[in-house]
């Protein structure tokens, strides 16, 4: 624990605390204890009753266990479910008047439907695609917003704050930087020693709580793949018009330029009407499309930026609508002397049935709707646009089981049939890695990645070669120089690398090197080719496959040279030196980070020494999930363990484990027994110690009482702007006043008898003078 050093933690486990559960027979008890406590709580409405509900609301709801299919598909859209109420809070929190919250939360549906993209995280379209980490941390992104928003100006909330900021990073780390992107722009509005000791505390707690995962995150950054995304270019129209998208499927709906039109009417009413959290998004969608721009290309990808810029727009343009009805209800008000909330609520609820309407059409869900041909008609509006993340998602959740494939091949049964076959294969020939030819075709399994599922059908007995996430092992580049070799259509999804085009020989030897004991083809010349190849036994068919053993690819074995240790290339700059050794083949002096001083040192650019080694036997290979074990002949031989390398391996009977060419592990025995185990390091135990002391402050300062003055600042930003929202209320008084002169006189008696009912109790008793002397 935790599972993933590179992958975002937090949604994987909310997947595992879903799917197991409680201990069945305390799952009745605790499920009626929450939901006494539930009812407790809606009757009597303590302070904070509403987090309080929904936290109870979720322990009754986790302790049953759940299939694990359904797990993820609850965990996927809880997310994109909790956007709206996230947006509710966001306005709540920050003390938006009425309709502000209301609007902000139809806002989020904009968001979570837009069709321009589709992997760049938060929208339905991006979590079909895999991004349903990005959208669960959205939701906790906006919350603390919404308390930071609240915090400066009155130093509350600030465990929550730091609990929600450290949940959002533990979510998606993009998703945190849009979250401190705003907590930037809310101290330059209101800055002071009081904010900063509230931003202060409020980032040391968020950082104690995810020191378990983030400080390990950054400190093994070096072993973090990166993919080569290209910088987009194409500003004015991913930051405008959206008019050249990424994809023919793709479309500027919402339109984002009257979007952008009223965000704009949104930050200038936030400005007039002193609305501190316009002005913060604002300023932070400025931010962003600064950064959009001028970010230099490199790891991280600046369409990841677009996700909370478009947001930023969507919320403010909503802001600015809810200005507008409470300016209009306001107006009634004073001209009629009633009437106004009622305006304003039902522009409120017009505008969010307004898009509810033009965000169905495309999605094709309106209750009534009707196909004719091509188009949907409701209610006398039709329209042939389509929005894909509603048959998306039905795709996805269907399951394999409902693919039918086509006339050529496909579906569930032959994807069921070449799963068994590989079970069958195992037993015969003993558990190892496949490698599978790639093909967009692979589709009609349900995804060209399927087959990444091979290990959960077969109990972990058949690996795949290919993971989903490609980011987090610096293996994945080294895969698809393999996968071009042995496909006739590669993907070659990592970008600058030197690929080849279908090669057998050399895929044999690369696969020998990766220590891949099995590789499966469908298309003719593969098939044909590995018949005729003597390092390829045919050992298997399952519709359109064939499944080859390779020849001499042991997890572990001797190596026939000496290793060249290099001089000048660390982890982080590893791939480009290992990818031309790799390149070179199985003849290549392998390359090592760190050895014995015995062996010779050379340059990334130098030539070693050829050094033979003697041989040695390998015998009785284990392997787990997180261990290696092994036997050899003779000691003092380097050994080659054919697993990723990573800092947390450790090795009994041998010296090391030391990184070798392309990413794997090399050991130098001192025991004929060795064993590796995948186990935490120093900095692991320090992550957790510094969250453990994270969750203590964290219960320190909840129960801290919390402040009741408004915090000292330097200055103000909203101290300098017009206060329109005042003004008006005087003149609506001043018309109430004008239509019934008794209403002054009752307003007079009562700020009479409330002298001193504002102040704190502790300040109105002492300048009571009966109290004094």
């Amino acid at each position: 624990f935790p599972a993933y050093h590179f992958y975002m933690v937090v949604p994987m486990l909310m997947i595992v605390a879903v799917d197991v559960g409680l201990f069945v027979p305390l799952a009745l008890p605790v499920s009626a204890l929450a939901i006494a406590g539930m009812v407790r709580m809606l009757r009597r409405r303590p302070r904070g009753w509403v987090p309080m509900a929904w936290a109870l609301g979720c322990v009754a709801f986790l302790v049953w266990p759940v299939h694990y299919g359904m797990a993820i598909k609850l965990v996927a859209v809880a997310g994109l479910i909790a956007m709206p109420v996230a947006g509710w809070a966001l306005g709540r929190l920050s003390g938006l008047p009425f309709p502000g919250p209301a609007l902000l939360s139809a806002a989020t549906l904009l968001f979570v439907f837009d069709r321009s993209f589709n992997i760049m995280g938060g929208n339905l379209m991006s979590t079909m695609a895999g991004e349903f980490a990005f959208a669960l941390a959205v939701p906790a992104c906006l919350v603390y917003i919404g308390l930071m928003v609240r915090g400066v100006e009155t130093g509350r909330d600030r465990a929550w704050a730091a609990l929600l900021l450290a949940l959002t990073g533990l979510c998606h780390l993009l998703v945190a930087f849009f979250a401190l992107v705003a907590t930037g722009v809310a101290l330059l509005l209101r800055p002071g020693r009081a904010t900063l000791r509230w931003l202060a505390g409020t980032g040391v707690l968020a950082g104690l709580l995810a020191a378990f995962w983030v400080l390990p995150f950054w400190w093994r950054s070096d072993h973090l793949n990166d993919m080569a995304w290209t910088k987009l270019t194409r500003f004015r129209s991913y930051l405008w018009d959206r008019e050249s998208l990424a994809a023919d499927f793709l479309a500027n709906d919402p339109p984002l330029q009257p979007v952008l039109v009223a965000a704009l009417c949104g930050a200038v009413l936030s400005v007039l009407f002193r609305r501190r959290l316009g002005m913060v998004l604002a300023g932070t969608g400025v931010l962003l499309l600064l950064a959009f721009i001028h970010l230099p290309e490199g790891r991280l990808y600046n369409g990841r930026i677009l996700p909370a810029y478009y947001l930023c727009a969507y919320l403010l343009a909503a802001l600015a609508v809810a200005e507008v009805l409470r300016l209009s209800g306001r107006l009634l008000d004073g001209l009629a002397g009633r009437g106004g909330r009622g305006l304003a609520g039902f522009g409120a609820v017009a505008c969010t049935l307004a898009v509810v309407v033009m965000l169905g059409l495309p999605l094709r869900a309106l209750p009534g709707g009707s196909m004719d041909g091509n188009s949907y008609r409701w209610l006398g509006l039709e329209t042939e646009e389509l929005n894909l993340g509603r048959s998306w998602a039905r795709w996805n959740f269907d399951g394999y089981e409902a693919r039918t494939g086509d006339s050529t091949g496909g579906g569930w049964d032959e994807l069921r049939a070449f799963t068994a076959t590989m079970e069958v294969v195992a037993e015969e020939h003993g558990c190892g890695r496949l490698m599978w030819e790639y093909n967009k075709d692979l589709t009609r399994y349900g995804t060209p990645m399927s087959l990444m599922l091979i290990p959960l059908w077969t109990d972990g007995c058949i690996g795949s070669m290919e993971g989903l996430y490609f980011e987090s092992s610096t293996t994945t580049p080294f895969h698809f120089l393999v996968q071009s070799e042995l496909s006739v259509g590669p993907s070659r999804a990592q970008r600058y690398l030197p690929y080849r085009g279908f090669t057998l020989e050399q895929g044999l030897e690369h696969l020998q090197q990766l220590g891949v004991p099995y590789y499966a083809a469908f298309s003719e010349r593969p098939v044909s080719e590995a018949r005729a190849h003597s390092g390829y036994t045919e050992v298997a068919n399952s519709g359109p496959w064939t499944v080859f053993l390779v020849a001499d690819a042991p997890l572990v074995e001797g190596l026939a040279l000496e290793p060249a240790v290099y001089t000048d290339v660390g982890h982080g700059a590893w791939l480009d030196p290992a990818v031309e050794v790799f390149q070179d083949g199985s003849n290549a002096v392998p390359r090592t980070v760190g050895g014995p001083d015995a062996w010779q040192r050379v340059p990334a650019d130098g030539e070693p020494e050829r050094r033979p080694l003697p041989p040695v036997v390998v015998s009785d290979i284990e392997a787990g999930v997180d261990s290696v074990s092994f036997a050899v002949d003779r000691t003092g031989v380097p050994v080659i363990v054919k697993v990723s390398y990573f800092p947390n391996w450790k090795v009994e009977g041998a010296d090391g484990p030391w990184r070798i060419t392309p990413n794997l592990m090399v050991v130098v025995p001192t025991e004929e027994s060795v064993s590796l185990t995948y186990g935490r390091t120093g900095i692991d135990i320090l992550a957790m110690f510094l969250t453990l002391v994270g969750l203590v402050a964290l219960v320190v300062l909840w129960r801290r009482r919390e402040p009741t003055w408004p915090m000292d600042a330097w200055y103000d930003v909203l101290e300098g702007t017009p206060d329109v929202d005042a003004a008006l209320d005087r003149w609506v008084d001043r018309r109430a006043t004008e239509r019934d002169p008794a209403v002054q006189d009752d307003q007079v008696d009562q700020d009479d008898g409330d002298d001193g009912d504002d102040l704190p109790a502790e300040l109105g008793a002492a300048e009571d003078p009966g109290q004094s002397g």
